[in-house]
């Protein structure tokens, strides 16, 4: 095991190995669903069932010595800048001995160094002569003198297991549920586990908690770094350690929810239903619906998808409201159910099929989902029709403005609110 490059814990014995880290967060354009970003634990090994078992099956088996093997670094999974747990893989018997402790070194692999030396001797002819040169460059990768290779974009954090264990179920899963990893644990007192993708910096403020260094953590936060650190703390299941530090983080943001639909609007819903701010949540989740030009996405993030798609039903639903109340009202005026006499429906008609037709809403009509269309323009859109002003003949020497309760879109309409309410957040923590 190579030396940690940051150490909560200097007794530790887990190492978390970050690799890929600080990756693209939250970018504009990625909608997927909180599914996505489900954390799937590793199933127990064929193999081997549980911690006892594994040690048992590993103390009888006889040792086999390895032969040409080379060293194969783990596939390291990225989904648009997601954090991927990298699956345990099976047990095999085969697995090198090491002291416990940090770091534990490996055997040199020794064949595949006499490889190259033999062959220039041999055949001194050119294809040959190549052939040692390519190895020979691979080799000093392959085997390093102490330990394993240390990828360069990567970070090493020393930590405890018992604090892992009770802060966080994932870790316990992956310390005490019969995998590979607390296999390994339970055999040489220390083990390591992979990360990806995360942010460096949220990684280490989650760990300083769960460890309680509470003179570490930082009392202000950006939008930006807190939503990161609320990921992690869904994806390892830590939040009621986190939640303490919530309330501070919050009040002392210096961004506001924002008052157009954007990427930071999205960043405060999904901080908000996370550590249970109601006022905050029912807030974001109105500005969404109502300025919304199109699908409300999540951005990546772990939001529920029933509350994305209650949010995208609703913006709907008010949009094809209205358009309907609009051609409701046209036909009534047609058939002359509105309007106080002949003259005063068709005016009505004519004005407001004229204006209908030029703000795109007759023969263009929008259908859902709505795209390049929010709830709020779309009111105001309606606001600003024009009434008609027409004068009705009082006697023969006079005339008076016409002034009924179908004289004005003011009066057809009614109150148009240009608002969508939000969610309450008590009946989406159901969800």
């Amino acid at each position: 095991m190579d030396r940690a490059t940051h150490v909560i814990d200097p007794d530790g014995e887990v190492m978390i190995v970050l690799q890929n880290p600080n990756a693209p967060f939250a970018e504009l354009g990625e909608a997927l669903t909180s599914d996505n970003l489900a954390y799937t634990l590793p199933g127990p090994s064929d193999e081997i069932q549980n911690s006892a078992e594994g040690i048992e099956a590993l103390r009888n088996e006889p040792t086999k010595a390895p032969k040409k093997r080379k060293k194969k670094k783990k596939k390291v999974s990225t989904s648009g800048g997601r954090a991927v747990h990298i699956p345990s893989e099976p047990i095999h018997l085969s697995i090198e001995e090491s002291a416990p402790g940090w770091p534990a070194a490996e055997a040199p692999v020794a064949e595949p160094a006499e490889h190259p030396a033999e062959e220039p001797a041999e055949e001194p002819a050119e294809e040959p002569a190549e052939e040692p040169a390519e190895e020979a460059a691979e080799e000093p990768a392959e085997e390093p003198g102490e330990g394993p290779v240390v990828e360069e974009n990567c970070f090493r954090i020393l930590v405890s297991a018992k604090h892992l264990i009770l802060a966080s179920s994932v870790f316990k899963k992956i310390l005490t549920g019969g995998w590979k990893e607390s296999i390994t644990y339970l055999r040489k007192g220390s083990v390591e586990i992979s990360a990806d993708s995360w942010d460096i910096d949220a990684l280490l403020i989650m760990l300083r908690i769960i460890h309680c260094q509470s003179h570490q953590i930082p009392r202000k936060l950006t939008l930006e770094m807190l939503a990161k650190v609320a990921v992690l703390a869904d994806y390892y299941d830590c939040r009621k350690a986190v939640i303490f530090f919530a309330d501070t983080w919050i009040n002392a943001l210096d961004e506001t929810i924002p008052a157009t639909y954007s990427r930071d609007l999205i960043l405060w819903l999904w901080v908000a239903w996370y550590f249970h701010h109601p006022a905050n949540f029912k807030e974001a989740t109105s500005t969404a619906m109502s300025l919304s030009n199109g699908w409300i996405g999540n951005l990546g993030l772990p939001i529920p998808e029933k509350i994305i798609r209650s949010m995208n039903d609703k913006r709907q639903g008010a949009i094809a409201g209205l358009i309907f109340q609009l051609e409701e009202t046209r036909d009534e005026l047609q058939n002359g159910s509105k309007g106080c006499g002949f003259e005063c429906s068709s005016i009505m008609y004519g004005a407001l099929t004229k204006e209908m037709h030029l703000n795109a809403l007759l023969s263009l009509r929008p259908v859902a989902p709505f795209p390049d269309l929010n709830y709020r323009s779309l009111v105001q859109k309606v606001l600003s029709f024009r009434s008609p002003v027409w004068y009705g003949q009082f006697s023969y020497y006079s005339s008076y403005q016409h002034n009924c309760q179908y004289s004005t879109f003011k009066l057809l309409f009614d109150v148009l609110e240009d608002t969508i309410e939000g969610h309450d957040l008590k009946d989406s923590i159901k969800v």
